[in-house]
């Protein structure tokens, strides 16, 4: 009954977490101690509100940015490098995985190569779902000696995102019918 209870007391804080759109990214600090190089970027929701204006260069399309910014509750970033190739393993991404299969998370990318060599590369994208909304996305680029995983949580007007081509760096893309 004490394990039962315990694994459930595990278990809250991912549930509750994954059902706004956010992973726990905290069970990658093992990864993070092992990287001779890491990129990490947290920003909450207040400091979006906040840095919002200076993100967003005058222009046009500058007030619709801001706007997408100021619904997002928060953008994720880790990236890591490793000397050593096997510096972690596929039960380390699997570990990651696991949170993306609870309800509300849906698969849209997959892609996995397994080289004769023994390399492997996967790449993967997951949109959270709730209201028939998006959410939250997050991407997934694993490989030997790299690891790059992206959370962004909030609402994602595909429509809007789609209309700020060229603002922050985002490309010009064409709007995708049906995508909202």
């Amino acid at each position: 009954m004490k394990i039962r209870l315990a694994l459930v007391t595990l278990l809250i804080p991912v549930a509750a977490s994954a059902q706004d759109g956010r992973i726990q990214l905290e069970i990658l600090d093992k990864l993070a101690a092992r990287a001779s190089e890491k990129q990490e970027v947290t920003i909450g929701p207040e400091l979006l509100t906040s840095v919002a204006s200076g993100l967003v260069p005058q222009g046009p399309k500058a007030d619709a940015a801001k706007q997408v910014l100021s619904k997002l509750r928060g953008v994720f970033v880790r990236n890591y490098e490793f000397d050593d190739p096997k510096a972690y393993s596929m039960d380390d991404i699997n570990t990651l995985r696991k949170q993306l299969l609870t309800p509300g998370w849906v698969k849209i990318v997959s892609n996995e190569e397994k080289g004769k060599d023994g390399n492997w590369e996967l790449q993967e994208v997951y949109f959270f779902q709730a209201g028939g909304k998006t959410n939250g996305i997050v991407m997934l680029s694993a490989e030997p000696g790299e690891l790059s995983v992206v959370n962004i949580v909030g609402p994602i007007d595909f429509a809007e995102i789609g209309a700020l081509g060229g603002v922050l760096g985002i490309p010009r893309i064409p709007p995708v019918a049906g995508l909202r």
